[in-house]
């Protein structure tokens, strides 16, 4: 009989973004496939928090620091022994240093990175190559991040794969016709996300198009000034706009949210590859994004939808308007989103790939 394996997802995040929450997605799409799987997380976080709801098997470890957090890698290296564990699975950079010490201290498991974040710089001091070398598998979600790993680091390229972030089908919107237009936006509250841009955006069109509804989903991040999600909301309210504008705490499971809506807006500066995107798609969401990264990328390659200058609510507005005004287009944007998740970010699809890293065939 085939040895199970088993793999320990590791994050010491405190917070509830993409990261943490893709981390969660996939430790599910392994558990369903008879793999033993393992939480590493801190005590009281969302992470820890869901994880425990699910049941899954979770180990509470210490917010590592950065650099040099010799104990929680001790700690770290013991937990693998005594857990047999094959992989450990992370995302954030800032676990990498943790778990490399783990394995340079006589770590058994293969370190796993699944790569959320692009590369700014070249990263190959001896002390970068000493750290990736304790990487057996890297997974970029796209050929342009993969391209940043080759030309940034010395890290193999045949230790590096290339799998989109994927998900298990859910509902699909409805199709605007009359009533209200109502646009979504997806994200914790961060300057970077850009919100204001799209509240910015509401306030041009808001006389134009009474009909038209905005919803914002997300939280600040743990731990950090929520000064910039509060401005946004007195800002509302100066405006007096809360009964077109609502603002609502971020879920997991978002995907009726999405059904209920009839375009998702992604406004943030520069997104490497984003789930919320995917989300839409899912949904057959006609997408409005910022023509930056890997948001221009995905609606530029699949068609299904439109693109604005991150800097300037007027172009947000004018493209807002196109959608709204063109039914014949929003259809079409619709429809190729749809099929370009079912062809490409269907996690289903993606299963054989990901077992086929974790077993070495």
């Amino acid at each position: 009989m085939e040895k199970q394996l088993s793999i320990g997802f590791y994050s010491s995040s405190l917070s509830k973004g993409g990261l943490e929450l893709n981390m969660l997605r996939y430790a599910r799409y392994l558990k369903n496939e008879s793999i033993r799987v393992v939480i590493f997380c801190v005590q009281g976080s969302p992470i820890y928090q869901i994880a425990n709801q699910e049941e899954f098997d979770v180990v509470e470890i210490k917010r590592n620091k950065r650099y040099w957090d010799f104990g929680c890698a001790i700690a770290m290296k013991k937990s693998i022994q005594q857990l047999s564990l094959d992989w450990v699975w992370f995302r954030d950079p800032r676990d990498m240093d943790t778990l490399a010490w783990a394995q340079l201290l006589g770590s058994k498991a293969k370190i796993l990175y699944h790569q959320g974040m692009q590369m700014a710089s070249p990263k190959k001091s001896l002390f970068h190559r000493i750290r990736f070398s304790q990487i057996n598998q890297w997974i970029c979600l796209s050929e342009s991040l993969k391209q940043q790993v080759l030309d940034f680091t010395t890290f193999p390229e045949k230790r590096i794969s290339i799998l989109p972030l994927a998900l298990p089908d859910d509902l699909k919107a409805n199709k605007y016709e009359t009533g209200e237009f109502r646009a979504l936006v997806v994200g914790r509250w961060d300057p970077l996300k850009n919100q204001h841009l799209v509240i910015n955006a509401f306030v041009i069109l808001n006389k134009r198009y009474p009909q038209l509804r905005l919803t914002f989903i997300g939280e600040s991040t743990l731990g950090e000034s929520n000064q910039y999600e509060k401005d946004n909301k007195k800002k509302v309210r100066h405006l007096d706009l809360q009964n077109v504008i609502q603002f609502k705490p971020f879920q997991f499971d978002l995907a009726q949210t999405f059904a209920a809506s009839h375009l998702l807006i992604i406004p943030s500066i520069n997104e490497t590859f984003g789930m919320v995107t995917i989300e839409g798609m899912r949904a057959g969401l006609p997408l409005l994004g910022s023509n930056t990264g890997g948001t221009k990328a995905l609606i530029h390659a699949n068609k299904c939808g439109l693109t604005f200058d991150p800097a300037d609510a007027q172009s947000l507005a004018d493209q807002w308007s196109v959608l709204i005004d063109n039914h014949q287009l929003r259809l079409e944007y619709s429809k190729n989103a749809r099929t370009a998740f079912e062809n490409h970010y269907h996690i289903e699809g993606q299963m054989v790939h990901w077992m086929k890293i974790l077993k070495g065939k």
